[in-house]
């Protein structure tokens, strides 16, 4: 059977050579024309329309994928921050703590230099280590002993007062009994009257001031001064405040109570006035070399 078409030669077309070179002329020609007359820009924009959606969902998973590494990222970073902040935070606190701390040592060592009797007595001044553990007296410890020069009898006094008197000393170390003990008694003048009188240890936070005639004019607010006729504290130094008083009819004295001058219970330092614990003791002595030297003859 006979196939009728056109010959092989006419099957095969134009060469590709050809259509590339008839494309690319194409292309020219029409570059050529929308440069000049922007014949194509209504065509150009038919196609954006119609392609940009068709964009935008090709490139979504790229801009999620990208958004997702980035929270991850900001966060990682967030954290870092935040956790370098609270770090800086804490030893910021920490700092200021301690500069309070600094400046309120400063103020209780300040008040205790304007403490100290300008009667040019030596004085050294510890720190307070702590209460001895015995319920039945009113004792601190301070870092000083012996080897600073303080003997058992020296007063000792507080930022706003009299403190107490020195009853044990070690090398490095001593125990400083309280003027509240039930076993001190220290001799005072009511700054306002100039009456005087004893201020006595009551094993509380407490002073009793004993000797108070019926009649004397003491009231509550007055300050009581040490007067210096008990040879232990200089005279002018603050011992306490009445607190309360009473008085019942037929009794000798009144009731009198006094508040400590010295915060007893926020104790940071301490200063010892070295003066001779026993004052007597060297009026008594040429007395026995005296006698001793007479004897002889």
């Amino acid at each position: 059977m006979m196939e009728y078409g056109p010959p092989p030669l006419f099957r095969q077309g134009v060469p590709a050579r050809v259509r590339f070179i008839l494309f690319v002329l194409a292309a020219l020609v029409m570059i050529l024309v929308d440069g000049r007359l922007r014949a194509l820009d209504s065509f150009r924009s038919t196609v954006v329309s119609f392609t940009a959606p068709l964009t935008e969902l090709i490139a979504l998973p790229g801009q999620m994928l990208g958004q997702g590494a980035g929270y991850f990222v900001s966060k990682k970073t967030l954290k870092a921050e935040n956790d370098r902040l609270s770090e800086e935070n804490q030893l910021l606190q920490l700092k200021a703590a301690r500069y309070e701390e600094l400046e309120l040592e400063n103020t209780r060592l300040r008040a205790l230099v304007e403490a100290v009797p300008r009667s040019g007595s030596r004085v050294v001044t510890g720190e307070v280590l702590g209460r001895v553990a015995d319920s039945f007296t009113r004792r601190i410890q301070i870092n000083l002993g012996e080897s600073a020069g303080i003997q058992v009898g020296m007063p000792v006094i507080g930022a706003m007062g009299a403190l107490g008197q020195v009853s044990r000393v070690v090398a490095h170390l001593s125990e400083i009994t309280l003027v509240t003990d039930h076993n001190q008694q220290i001799s005072v003048m009511n700054e306002r009257t100039g009456e005087r009188y004893i201020a006595s240890g009551t094993g509380e936070e407490l002073l009793d001031v004993l000797f108070v005639a019926p009649g004397a004019d003491v009231k509550s607010g007055d300050r009581l001064v040490t007067t210096g006729l008990d040879r232990l504290f200089p005279p002018n130094i603050t011992v306490g405040t009445v607190r309360d008083t009473a008085y019942q009819p037929g009794e000798t004295y009144k009731r009198v109570s006094a508040t400590p001058s010295v915060d007893l219970s926020d104790l940071r330092f301490a200063t010892v006035i070295l003066v001779d614990p026993n004052p007597t003791a060297a009026l008594e002595k040429p007395e026995e070399t005296t006698i001793r030297r007479r004897a002889p003859r």
